[in-house]
């Protein structure tokens, strides 16, 4: 299964290049709708519902948008579309942004899809893991580069772990029950009980890791020069959450149709973990998309305790709460 977001960072000075010369096209006249194009961070999923239910319900319609919804893989770079210009918002995860700040590219965060984030190591229920340290000496399907896996790796002294390359495919870890395999709760779990297979896990989340899920990001071109359209996209995505919750069936609908890997079984499944990981957290008090100065300050800090930046960076130029509606 296809499951994670790719982090691919291309040359920093041909993206801030590209940031620099790209205009922004997408204001259109005072009585046609504004095309915007959002690219997602992987292949469409409930993670990302709210987006396609203010598609489906003709939110975005209604607040003067002309939405499309690209798909992420893992051969898109997602900040590279964004900083040339060819895309007015892109997803990805907060630590992507991190490291992209940190290579001086001009990107914002200004929503928080998920609280918190669903990436999690799984295991088979017999393997005899117990705690995290408990990888050491087992197969760890897991992309290196990843920063979760940097992170987890030199906070757990997991430096015995036999790291394989994770390709997306579960049959490696689904034919070895000493394995370990990196995922997302609300994807491999209902996969793997589909074959058979008892597993559990640990929630990157719940072991100190949580940089902030689907965030939606821009540039600081975008946020300048057309605050009016960040600020409708914003509050129509807001309200699209709202819309999937009640209207499941005509959303997940969309979203199988877009794509077909995930059945509407699997897509009503997914959507009900989804539901806290979006709801819950700072969400519940301060409304969807809420980012706190605490959870960036804290992402950057362990960011480069673990050797991935060399310098702090302001959690200023990392996100702003300026656009979202009022809860």
């Amino acid at each position: 299964m296809k499951t994670m977001e790719k982090t691919k960072l291309v040359a920093s000075t041909t993206i801030l290049a590209a940031v620099l010369t790209a205009c922004g096209s997408n204001t259109g006249s005072s009585d046609e709708p504004v095309k915007i194009t959002q690219t997602m961070s992987w292949f469409a999923q409930p993670e990302m519902g709210g987006h396609y239910a203010a598609v489906a319900g003709k939110i975005y319609e209604d607040a003067g948008l002309d939405v499309t919804l690209q798909q992420g893989g893992p051969q898109v770079s997602n900040v590279q579309l964004l900083a040339s210009g060819k895309v007015q918002f892109a997803m990805a995860n907060a630590d992507e942004v991190v490291l992209a700040r940190n290579e001086g590219i001009p990107i914002v965060t200004i929503f928080a899809n998920l609280q918190t984030n669903p990436q999690n190591l799984i295991f088979h229920k017999d393997s005899g893991i117990t705690k995290i340290e408990d990888l050491n000496g087992r197969k760890v399907y897991t992309a290196t580069g990843f920063p979760f896996w940097q992170y987890l790796s030199y906070k757990y002294k997991l430096d015995k772990v036999q790291v394989q390359n994770y390709t997306g495919s579960l049959a490696g870890f689904s034919a070895d029950k000493d394995s370990v395999t990196q995922g997302f709760a609300t994807n491999e779990p209902y996969v793997l009980k589909g074959e058979g297979i008892d597993v559990d896990w640990f929630l990157n989340a719940d072991l100190g890791y949580n940089p902030y899920g689907n965030v939606v990001i821009t540039t600081e071109d975008m946020i300048k020069n057309h605050p009016d359209t960040v600020k409708k996209y914003l509050k129509a995505t807001v309200e699209g959450w709202d819309y999937y919750y009640a209207h499941g069936d005509e959303v997940n609908k969309l979203i199988n149709e877009t794509n077909k890997d995930y059945s509407l079984d699997h897509l009503k499944s997914s959507q009900e973990i989804t539901k806290d990981f979006v709801f819950g957290g700072d969400a519940e008090t301060h409304g969807l998309g809420y980012m706190s100065e605490e959870r960036w300050k804290t992402l950057v800090d362990e960011m480069k305790e673990a050797g991935m930046i060399k310098k702090d960076i302001p959690t200023s130029e990392l996100y702003t709460n300026d656009f979202l509606p009022e809860k």
